[in-house]
């Protein structure tokens, strides 16, 4: 089977021996732009699961199962994650050439806004997952530092027509200068396996069993404070009250090194290089000017390479 012959026959019937479960013909395609992500439903029951197939090249299957490994551990340590099933003693399935696992259905309520005893439980809940991923001294992931992460991004753009021919020396020029001044800011960081993602919409509430985070796919290894930045509602000199409220819930378990919060403006010009090389790859998608209709344009990329060059600059 090849990625594009999935469809809701060949889907249902390759859940259904995995899983050894009758389904019924319930087929909830869910948000992702990557995978391909399904709720399904037990025949006759109202037991839910989420099949989620891996585009095939993005992740290998010991990355994948790092991930699911990691997800257990956090799950044994009562961590709030949702590992996946475990079926005959393995969590990674295949069909044709492309690789599926399977999760519980676990719903919840999506976090708008957080207030003091929210990121008191956020900084608790991270705070477990970094001394878990802290006993990591090596991963199969990639290393969210410049001269590894960024520096591989850029490769990837360089190689696609989506960065357009006018725009490949600037860019190259910008990120180049980018990971050179930000790279010895990482040199004597501390580096652990973290969820590497952590924005409000990887995280759930779930009525009486508090806040989950979900969605391990960016798994890396890399600084701690990865995972903070990207829930301040402001650069960190706006978010006294937030960071007092994290770190007063984190360090009930491990320390956090303030000096860090200096490599944010480093982090966030390495997310945009990183978006832009996820938009190469989703580009080649039949629906992804429908989503991204400025994306890859000539004005996309002038305001791209202004900002880096802000960022750049500043730092």
């Amino acid at each position: 089977m090849t990625w594009q012959q999935l469809n809701h026959d060949s889907i249902l019937y390759t859940v259904e021996n995995t899983l050894g479960k009758k389904l019924s013909s319930l087929l909830l395609a869910r948000n992702s732009y990557i995978n391909r992500v399904y709720e399904l439903e037990e025949h006759g029951s109202r037991e839910r699961f989420i099949v989620k197939f891996y585009r095939p090249g993005r992740w290998t299957e010991k990355m994948i199962l790092e991930e699911h490994a990691f997800l257990q551990e956090l799950a044994e340590k009562e961590v709030s994650v949702i590992p996946p099933l475990k079926i005959k003693d393995k969590t990674l399935f295949s069909v044709g050439k492309i690789i599926f696992s399977l999760f519980p259905k676990k719903g919840g309520r999506a976090l708008d806004e957080f207030d003091k005893n929210s990121w008191e439980e956020i900084g608790r809940l991270l705070a477990r997952i970094h001394t878990i991923g802290g006993l990591h001294k090596k991963s199969r992931r990639i290393t969210w530092q410049p001269s590894v992460a960024t520096k591989h991004h850029l490769e990837v753009l360089l190689k696609t027509d989506y960065l357009l021919p006018d725009f490949k020396k600037s860019f190259k020029q910008t990120v180049d200068l980018f990971v050179k001044k930000a790279e010895p800011k990482f040199e004597a960081q501390e580096f652990i396996l973290l969820h590497g993602d952590c924005h409000k919409g990887n995280l759930i509430h779930r009525p009486n069993e508090g806040i989950f985070i979900v969605d391990f796919d960016d798994l890396c290894f890399g600084p701690p404070v990865q995972d903070l930045w990207m829930l301040l509602p402001d650069a960190p000199e706006n978010c006294e009250n937030e960071l007092s409220w994290f770190f007063k819930g984190y360090e009930v378990f491990c320390s956090f090194d303030l000096k860090t919060l200096e490599l944010i403006p480093f982090l966030r010009g390495m997310r945009i290089i990183h978006f832009a090389s996820w938009l190469a790859v989703q580009s080649k998608e039949s629906d992804f000017q429908t989503h991204f209709s400025e994306a890859g344009t000539p004005r996309y990329w002038n305001e791209l390479i202004k900002e880096l060059q802000e960022i750049t600059f500043q730092i």
